[in-house]
């Protein structure tokens, strides 16, 4: 199940991500319109669609198609889920109202380390809802989730399920299911090489709390190697993270959330092997 080639995980410029980035300034500032709910979620979890390329108000695209439009009737590149702060279910172990910052702050790290593992992930306040997580829509099939990529997956996505494995013990995530990885189809604004498929995570809202609550559904790779480049990488983010890091998750966690971050990232630095299930609940539930 390992592969010795690293060169198969998405690796980007690490550092500061350019301002002149166009994903994350359409995600910041493109007119929104909402188009959906997704029902299954626990938190507010909303379909919105970026109208600064095609001008059509929903209306007028009900009017053309003859009917409401289907996901697969839109440009999934005009697609956005948006997480609202006002539509968040509190938690006993969570601070109210934080979970989207969360999730822009899980994208942060994904994007420091240069990984390309979480979709470009925003905090916008002018959203239907007021302050909120924006994030790119990943067009993907739901039968190919976590399970199905281990199983049917090439050896370039199980590498790149090795550094989400890592990636969540960074970020300590308490909720991975199966159904939070995507295999991202052709379609988006930065469709995927299909030399190199690529994988991308989501739903990041209960990640970095200052006690252990890793939950998820990865203990697959318990006691084989850590690649050495997904160590080598965290070490980096580890011994530059007032520099590289801290200024990016500015305002998105807080002083104790980030010095347990960077504890962690030192203590990961020199994991040898992938760790096996730990704690009293090391699985999520639903599995998916």
């Amino acid at each position: 199940m390992t592969g010795d080639d690293d060169r198969a995980i998405p690796h980007t410029a690490a550092g500061p991500a350019a301002p002149g980035d166009p994903v994350r300034r359409r995600l910041l500032e493109a007119p929104l319109e909402m188009v959906g709910q997704f029902a299954d979620a626990s938190n507010a979890t909303l379909l919105v669609r970026l109208r600064d390329r095609d001008r059509r108000s929903l209306d007028e695209v009900v009017a053309e198609l003859g009917h409401e439009p289907s996901v697969e009737d839109l440009d999934p590149s005009d697609l956005a889920v948006y997480k609202p702060r006002r539509g968040e279910t509190p938690l006993w172990d969570f601070p109210e109202g934080t979970l989207h910052a969360r999730e822009v702050a899980a994208f942060e790290v994904s994007d420091c380390l240069g990984w390309d593992l979480v979709p470009a992930t925003v905090r916008r306040s002018d959203a239907p809802f007021g302050v909120g997580s924006l994030q790119r829509f990943v067009p993907h099939d739901p039968e190919q989730h976590y399970f199905w990529l281990l199983e049917h997956g090439e050896d370039a996505v199980v590498r790149q399920l090795q550094a989400m494995v890592v990636f969540d013990l960074l970020i300590d995530n308490a909720d991975r299911k199966g159904g939070h990885v995507l295999l991202e189809q052709p379609g988006s604004s930065t469709p995927p090489d299909p030399a190199a498929p690529r994988i991308q995570l989501v739903d990041h809202g209960v990640s970095f709390s200052t006690e252990p609550k890793l939950r998820t559904v990865a203990w697959h790779f318990a006691g084989e190697p850590v690649p050495p480049r997904l160590r080598d990488d965290v070490a980096v983010l580890a011994a530059d993270f007032d520099r590289r890091l801290r200024p990016r998750l500015d305002g998105l966690l807080d002083d104790t959330e980030l010095a347990t971050l960077v504890a962690r990232a030192g203590r990961l630095a020199d994991l040898a092997v992938f760790p096996h299930p730990q704690g009293p609940r090391p699985f999520p539930w639903p599995l998916l």
